[in-house]
């Protein structure tokens, strides 16, 4: 796969690289007190805030934006009922509430994992399936993100999911870019992520194949802590923590691969749970980091 330039697409959409940084999260139902006090620690070291709610989640939209303006703080949408792998039918009333959400933040994008999100009408949020590693795959995402796109009015950004569990033996990177390529959407790097399904495998963290990837496709980038459980015959799961700070492995692999994305935007801390001294003292070190990063691209 050669990777080339995106013109005339998703990318267009969401104009240039005006505002790029360092984005965090807290939990949307109960964290404004935490996101105010990192706000107000971290100053201009972050530049983005993501919201993770459901499409119905009205109230929260309009509260998180209104911290966003406060703080001058750009919002970035994670829906938690967008289902672009799962086996239910598209919902058209939840997409065109996504649309509605999305407006009201003001988010450029709508980032999802590639992953069952919704089964039989119920949001699975903490339980969700991800994609099978398998070519077949491609097809069935790629319709359905077409189509979520055009209703809801906004690009969206596939991000590699959590594999507690792995089905296939495709690299997540390859299959990424096939997707994003074909549906015309973009792309989030979650590096604990891709870290811990190498790990698991049996993988070095950083592949040849990573070279051609579409990077060009690459908005967002995610990070958090991790933990590695070990099983009895060599095997090995890593659980992503959002309340650990980041280890070094990750770290690592970050600075391998964030400066091949030329169009990368964001660069998260996922961090619901953890209380504002640490949030904010994440939140520094990724602006640092981010900086080199940059640099190096």
């Amino acid at each position: 796969m050669m990777t080339v330039a995106v013109s005339g697409s998703a990318l267009d959409r969401i104009g240039p690289p005006a505002s790029r940084g360092v984005c965090f999260s807290c939990d949307a139902a109960v964290g404004l007190e935490v996101a105010e006090a990192v706000a107000e620690r971290v100053s201009s070291a972050a530049s983005w805030f993501s919201v993770g709610i459901l499409s119905s989640d009205r109230e929260l939209a309009r509260r998180w934006a209104d911290f966003c303006r406060r703080r001058g703080l750009r919002p970035l949408f994670h829906p938690l009922d967008l289902d672009v792998c799962g086996t239910d039918t598209l919902d058209e009333a939840v997409l065109h509430a996504l649309g509605e959400r999305a407006t009201e933040l003001g988010s450029p994008w709508l980032n999802i994992d590639l992953a069952m999100w919704v089964r039989q009408g119920e949001a699975l949020l903490e339980s969700l399936v991800p994609m099978p590693l398998v070519d077949e795959a491609v097809d069935w995402a790629v319709e359905r993100i077409r189509h979520a796109q055009a209703v809801i009015g906004r690009p969206i950004t596939i991000e590699n999911a959590p594999y507690p569990f792995v089905v296939g033996d495709t690299d997540i990177l390859t299959l990424m870019s096939r997707i994003a390529e074909r549906a015309d959407c973009l792309m989030t790097l979650d590096v604990g992520h891709l870290y811990g399904l190498r790990v698991q495998r049996g993988q070095p963290a950083l592949l040849p194949s990573d070279a051609d990837v579409a990077w060009d496709r690459v908005v967002e980038a995610h990070m958090s802590g991790t933990f590695t459980r070990d099983f009895p015959g060599g095997v090995k799961v890593v659980d992503d923590k959002h309340d650990w700070p980041v280890v070094d492995e990750v770290w690592e692999l970050a600075g391998q691969l964030l400066p091949r994305a030329p169009n990368l935007r964001s660069v998260m801390v996922e961090a619901e749970g953890m209380g504002a001294d640490e949030l904010a003292t994440s939140v520094l070190r990724f602006a640092a980091a981010t900086e080199r990063w940059w640099g190096a691209a």
